[in-house]
């Protein structure tokens, strides 16, 4: 018996993939400011808009790892919800 599951679309395996560099990037240029858990809760929101609290540590942060900006955050939100109206499309068949 063979398991007739429609295949995940590429667009939901993208966006996660999207969100996986968007989390890693946000991840490494705020740990540079007040270690990398320091502060957390404040800059948990920084992976997807500018609070003030983002915007001083933006200010502050002088480091090799390139200014965050959620560009590839957004980009994944877009391709999974694709990705999630294709796998919709395939069950409605």
């Amino acid at each position: 018996m063979q398991d007739e599951r429609p295949q995940t679309p590429l667009a939901t395996k993208l966006g996660f993939g999207l969100w996986a560099i968007a989390i890693v990037w946000w991840f490494f240029y705020y740990a540079q400011y007040g270690g990398a858990f320091g502060l957390m809760s404040l800059k948990l929101a920084c992976i997807s808009w500018p609070t003030p609290e983002c915007l001083f540590f933006q200010q502050q942060i002088r480091g090799p790892v390139p200014r965050y900006v959620p560009a590839f955050w957004y980009a994944g939100m877009i391709a999974f919800a694709v990705g999630l109206y294709q796998t919709w499309q395939q069950r409605r068949k």
